[in-house]
């Protein structure tokens, strides 16, 4: 985590809600700068299709009689952009802050 800290990445950009709740319940989970461009984009990218697919079947597609294949469709649609744009980020903010490899980090 010091070297996250160093170049002044926000603590909530190196370690984001979903990554907290790993580490809560043992999962011994790398902060997303350190993960391959896939894995943060399937990782972030069905995240976002779950929640952001129930949040709106609950407020606005329900009632719009939108069909459940509809809503599943969009949602994923929505998560694999989101899930590439947030990969490109953490890849992209990677390199700008010339972060090590996961491997090559002392451990304590």
């Amino acid at each position: 985590m010091q070297e996250l800290k160093e170049p002044g990445i926000w603590k909530s950009n190196s370690m984001p809600p979903a990554l907290i709740i790993l580490w809560k319940l043992g999962v011994k989970a790398k902060p997303p700068h350190y993960n391959s461009f896939l894995t943060n984009a399937l990782s972030t990218g069905l995240w976002f299709a779950a929640a952001w697919g129930v949040l709106m079947w609950l407020v606005q597609w329900r009632s719009m009689g939108l069909p459940v294949s509809g809503a599943i469709a969009s949602a994923l649609v929505a998560g694999v952009f989101f899930g590439l744009a947030m990969a490109a980020y953490y890849k992209s903010s990677a390199r700008k802050h010339q972060l090590a490899n996961w491997v090559d980090l002392p451990t304590e």
